[in-house]
Order: C-alpha cells, then structure tokens, then sequence
C-alpha cells in the first residue's frame, strides 16, 4: 500500500488532515508530534478506521528524541518517550513504528562510537518492550551529516542484527550518503520503506523522481524482495499526491512477482 507522511501535518488539527488525506490515500503514517501525537487522536483514529478506511502507522516523535544520548538521563527520557508511543501504538491496533536512531551532540563529538553503544543499548530495550507489546519496529538510516548514526548501510545492519530488528529504508536519506546500493541489499530486512528524492547533498524531500537517487532502480528490486507499505515523505500533501501518481506508473512497470 502506499502512504503518506510529513511533519506538516503535525501543525494542523488532525481531523482536518485525516480528511484531506483520506481523499487521496487510505494510509497515513502518523508523526506522534504536534497536532498529531497519539494520546490526543485515539478517538479520531477509530473514526478514520471505521469511516474513512484509513489504516495507520507510526514514526514515533523526533524533536529532542535521542535514544543515543551519552548524557544518561535524557537517554532515559528518550527511551520512556519512544515506550509511551509504543504502548499506545498497542492499545490502538496499530502494527508498525519506526524509530530513528541515536544522534551526535554535545560531547559526544569526542567519541562518537559512545553515540552508536549508546543507540544499540537502547534499540536493544526497545526490541523487548516493541515484542511485548505487540508492535513491529523499524530502525531508520539517517542522512548524511555531523550529527548523524546509521548513516551507512554497516552501521545501521550493526546495530538491527544487535536487537535483531529490521530496518526503515528511507531512499532519501541514504542518497545523501551514497549508501543507496549498499541498503538495497539488505532489502530483506526492510519492514518499512520511506520514498522521497534529493540531489545526494541535502535531505530535500522532493517528488520520488526529483533528483539522483534512481526511483526505478529502487523499485524494481524492492518488487522482488519487499512485500510491505511504501510510505511517501513529502512537504505536504500536494507534492505527496504528485509522488503517488508518478509511483504509481513506476510500480505498473514492475509486476508483482
């Protein structure tokens, strides 16, 4: 199935977005932020299920969320924030949350492998308290920059198989890195798929065919190796209609196996 997300919906009331968006797509993976952040939409949630068709999955918060922190009790913060939308995830039905992993701040920059230890401890607990509650996770690739952990395709692999998860390809995010070709093979560990474009440079979040990451490419192996949703990260939803036509003429070429 194909999604839609995008941090902009988080700014409006979510009702008024679950309407404009079910007009176009039955899938909305939901940032737990904002407008959005799921104690405050349950019931609207069970109106977009039972009025609208809409399924849902979940990118739980971002904003001052790090789980790789090597400051100890806001790693533990972190970690409580993630279980917070895990647990409500379960109590709503909800099958999927991806989940970034840890980033590079403070002085962390003088050891920087501190960040990723730090990121599996925390994936690691988050892999119980996800199984024990009933919910799939998904650990994403970042992109390219000083901040950044699982930027590569080694160190996100490094840290799933430490918790043995399974990934959040987001194709954008890897074309930053150079690192497309190298995810792909590990297609077969991907629960969740992000699909936006960009010049390799900057996280841009263009149209799916905006850019050098190579959209057809990308799914024409996804078609062999990948039966899950495909969710388009947009600006906002106009531009993520644009990407769904154009996905949609892309994916005719490739039938199902």
């Amino acid at each position: 199935m194909i999604g839609i997300s995008s941090p902009t919906f988080c700014q409006v009331p979510f009702l008024n977005t679950l309407e404009r968006i079910s007009e176009h797509f039955q899938l909305w993976e939901i940032i737990s932020e904002g407008e959005d952040r799921l104690e405050l939409i349950r019931d609207g949630i069970g109106y977009g299920r039972e009025s609208l068709d809409m399924s849902f999955q979940v990118h739980v918060p971002i904003s001052d969320v790090n789980i790789g922190s090597v400051y100890e009790p806001m790693r533990l913060a972190a970690l409580n924030e993630v279980k917070q939308t895990i647990m409500i995830c379960h109590q709503l039905e909800i099958p999927l949350a991806t989940v970034h992993p840890g980033f590079i701040q403070g002085i962390a920059f003088l050891n920087k492998a501190k960040a990723l230890e730090k990121t599996k401890d925390s994936v690691k607990e988050l892999a119980a308290f996800a199984r024990d509650n009933s919910v799939v996770i998904a650990i994403e690739n970042m992109p390219a920059n000083i901040n950044g952990t699982c930027t590569t395709a080694a160190e996100l692999l490094e840290v799933v198989d430490s918790a043995g998860l399974g990934i959040c390809f987001d194709m954008g995010h890897a074309n930053t890195s150079g690192q497309i070709d190298e995810f792909l093979k590990l297609a077969g560990l991907f629960k969740n798929v992000h699909l936006h474009n960009n010049e390799g440079t900057w996280d841009q979040h263009n149209e799916v065919d905006d850019g050098t990451a190579d959209i057809k490419k990308v799914i024409s192996i996804l078609r062999k190796s990948y039966d899950g949703n495909l969710v388009i990260e947009s600006t906002d939803l106009e531009p993520g209609v644009k990407s769904k036509s154009k996905l949609e003429r892309i994916l005719g070429d490739f039938p199902t196996p």
